[in-house]
């Protein structure tokens, strides 16, 4: 009896004939292809320089708002000296341009200096803020926790 033999025919890799195909259309295609590279390159130069100008920012609001909350400890030991106001206005700053967390301590602390000078509006409405849109939960509680404070005194 005769033995049957099975003929197998072997299919391309599809990995290798899709990487031969590119490179083909990459040489047929020379001009196209150095001005696909060119954007694809400055495309990354901008999202790295994007980067690096977020976190330069955010490393200077960071510096700021230990600065102020250096000046509002000084302050608050010895109750002495221009520390309050050095404090107030690093958070004001950081108040009006920064990122969210960030921004969101800068106004706990603006509001709890309102409190210290006996603006009891101006805290309310700085926490009433902060936590109408907080950038963390432990952001909201403290605001919460806050604004509970102030209705029992």
């Amino acid at each position: 009896m005769a033995k049957k033999t099975r003929v197998e025919t072997k299919k391309p890799d599809a990995l290798l004939s899709g990487f031969q195909y590119c490179i083909t259309w990459v040489r047929r295609n020379a001009r196209t292809s150095i001005l696909i590279g060119v954007v694809i390159v400055c495309l990354g130069l901008a999202g790295w320089g994007l980067a690096a100008y977020q976190a330069i920012k955010d490393e200077k609001a960071q510096y700021t708002l230990s600065q102020g909350i250096t000046s509002f400890e000084e302050y608050a030991a010895t109750m002495k000296g221009d520390g309050l106001s050095k404090a107030e206005k690093s958070f004001k700053s950081l108040a009006k341009g920064s990122p969210a967390g960030i921004r969101d301590v800068a106004k706990l602390y603006l509001a709890r200096i309102a409190t210290m000078k006996g603006n009891k509006e101006e805290a309310r409405a700085l926490y009433a803020e902060v936590a109408k849109k907080p950038s963390s939960d432990v952001v909201r509680k403290l605001s919460e926790s806050a604004l509970k404070d102030m209705q029992q005194n």
